[in-house]
């Protein structure tokens, strides 16, 4: 085991006896607290009111399976009926009434926030005192998503409970008058074991432990979805922890259609409605989105690694080991998996099939940097590049031609390649025991073994390719590179396309430096003044977002929108702006830029928590 690992068990010795627990259910002392899969609405709904009773009450929650391990924690419940994680369902439509008691059967006060008219002011709280109660009566307002959640005892970290109280809250949702559109709610929350923004801040080695659920459960126990294809879906987030998540879609695209704080909610005329691949949900933020969901087994999961890592399960920590395999997928946690029938239409294509290989190999300690791993294009008897290196090869491939990639591992472990924000089947996406075709599931490719992957890019733009399993070592140890896919007749020009990949130093996931394209102090390019220069931004670091500034001697530079995730954006949000653009992990932004004066220009890539950046010179002349 690592040392990583060990230190995250070790201190869980010295949690006290109302955290963890590996009761079974039938010899717990307190009540079992059941997973929320959100499609009840709550109460009594009667002459336009809902009368809701609830209660706050400790008990034995279990993110995993419901006969496996679980962990003490508070947790709201209807009056009468079991608790719930997340708390219950309160839906209703515009116009409705709320007649509201709350009753704490906590050890502790409660803070309760969101349980008022919406728009809302967040500092409109209620406090309910151990052993008390509280009446609240107040109209819904305007439709929207919005989340309801309560502070009883336990410390803050980035803003919201992470231990004991980390699981009260809940989905608020104001359906529009008249019929409701169907639609699923989804509450993320995360448990930690000790605050994670002190060992952020000390940059500590280790991260707390961490137990992340989607409606009160980690992979592979949460809900299976399945739908048909072609028919869109409409989906509502609630994200009730502290932190970040940045959500990425396998082989397709979603719609935005709203974001808000839990107090208001935010729709975004069809014009400005982002689609990506990747979206971050911060704290206490609601998103609805649509999505189109094509053929295919598909997942839907958070880019921080941490919080999709085996290693961070109930089940591995009890047992002070973690399993390689974790049931096919070696991920746990922030994971939906969808399945939907039917077999992905084909491509237009034309030309002949390229063929290369790409290799999967050891790499040494070098240019600063631990040893760790890398990836080799071989392709017409060619070698890219000569020496093993991270980030591995661009790999440039061309809108509509098929390709054939047979990746060959030759590490010492075994290994799969997603190809990130590629539209294609899901038996090539990379996602082992998951991804299917017929019959067959996606492999591990074992150590010696390869596996051939066929697709044909439907689209220019940019891309990347990485590792997908043991991603917590596999991707910060070198397996990842850039991928653009050109128009037919169109040619990369390095000079004046730039693509600024972001990673760390190692040793593991939240160890070392940042990186730009592999160095902490990438060369000085050289740019002309008016000429036109594509710049593609891309990070892969495991666990940390950062701002991306273009500043020259004159302050702050202009550019221009043109991608999200390969997707060219429509010319409503194709605009200039600001050259300054947040990027989280499994995040990729286009932009382009136009030097009108001579000087020096500097990229920077910065984490304010951190204290960290690189920075890439440029000298315009």
């Amino acid at each position: 085991m690592s040392a990583r690992y060990s230190l995250a068990l070790a201190a869980l010795a010295f949690l006290p006896a109302s955290g963890w627990s590996a009761q079974s259910a039938s010899a717990s002392a307190l009540p079992v607290i059941q997973a929320n899969s959100n499609r009840v609405p709550a109460g009594k709904l009667e002459n336009g009111i809902l009368t809701l009773s609830l209660e706050l009450r400790q008990g034995d929650w279990y993110p995993e399976a419901d006969s496996g391990p679980s962990i003490r924690v508070y947790a709201f419940g209807e009056e009468g009926k079991a608790l719930q994680v997340p708390g219950p369902l309160v839906r209703v439509p515009q116009g409705i009434e709320i007649h509201l008691t709350l009753h704490n059967y906590l050890p502790v006060a409660a803070v309760l926030h969101g349980l008022h008219q919406h728009p809302g002011d967040p500092k409109a709280v209620v406090e309910v005192p151990s052993q008390e109660t509280r009446e609240l009566r107040f109209a819904v307002g305007a439709a929207g998503t919005y989340e309801y959640y309560a502070t009883a005892g336990g410390g803050l970290d980035l803003g919201r409970p992470f231990r004991d109280d980390s699981q009260l809250a809940g989905a608020f949702i104001v359906d529009p008058p008249g019929k409701a559109a169907p639609d699923r709610v989804f509450v993320m929350s995360l448990w930690r074991s000790a605050p994670e923004t002190e060992t952020l801040r000390q940059k500590v080695p280790t991260l707390p432990h961490m137990i992340p659920v989607i409606n009160g459960k980690s992979w592979p126990y949460t809900e299976r979805l399945i739908y048909p294809a072609g028919e869109p879906v409409h989906w509502r987030w609630i994200h009730a922890s502290g932190g970040g998540h940045p959500m990425h879609m396998h082989g397709s695209y979603f719609r935005v259609k709203s974001r808000g704080d839990g107090e208001s909610d935010q729709v975004f005329a069809p014009e400005q409605q982002p689609t990506v691949a990747t979206y971050r949900f911060s704290t206490g933020t609601t998103v609805t989105m649509d999505w189109t969901p094509p053929p295919g087994h598909w997942i839907f999961h958070c880019h921080f690694l941490p919080h999709v890592a085996p290693e961070m399960t109930v089940t591995n920590a009890l047992a002070d080991k973690f399993t390689m395999d974790h049931h096919g997928t070696h991920m746990a946690g922030l994971v939906l998996g969808i399945t939907v029938p039917g077999n992905r239409p084909a491509v237009p294509a034309h030309g002949r099939t390229r063929k290369l290989r790409l290799l999967v190999r050891e790499r040494p300690a070098g240019n600063g940097l631990p040893a760790g791993f890398g990836y080799q294009i071989e392709e017409g008897h060619r070698l890219i590049p000569e020496k093993v290196a991270a980030p591995g090869p661009l790999l440039l491939l061309e809108r509509g031609r098929p390709v054939e990639i047979n990746i060959v591992n030759q590490l010492r472990e075994s290994t799969t390649v997603h190809w990130h924000a590629m539209e294609l089947e899901s038996y090539y996406d990379g996602v082992a025991g998951f991804g299917a075709r017929g019959k067959e599931i996606t492999p591990m490719i074992a150590p010696g073994s390869s596996f051939r992957v066929q697709f044909t890019p439907p689209r220019a733009g940019t891309f990347m390719y990485h590792a997908h399993l043991n991603d917590e070592m596999q991707i910060p140890g070198g397996l990842y590179a850039p991928l653009v896919v050109l128009e037919p007749g169109a040619k990369f020009d390095p000079v004046h396309d730039y693509i600024a990949m972001i990673s760390r130093g190692g040793p593991g996931p939240i160890g070392g430096l940042f990186l730009l394209n592999g160095s902490s102090e990438p060369a000085t390019l050289r740019w002309q003044i008016g000429q036109r220069y594509r710049l593609r931004l891309i990070n892969i670091v495991a666990f940390d977002g950062g701002t991306f500034l273009l500043k020259g001697t004159e302050g702050q530079q202009q550019w221009r929108a043109v991608a999200k995730d390969g997707a060219d954006l429509p010319p409503e949000q194709a605009v200039m702006q600001e050259a300054r653009q947040i990027v989280h992990p499994g995040e990729i932004y286009d932009f382009e830029y136009q030097p009108t004066s001579a000087g020096i220009l500097q990229l920077e890539f910065s984490n304010q928590l951190l204290q960290m950046k690189v920075t890439q010179q440029i000298d315009v002349r």
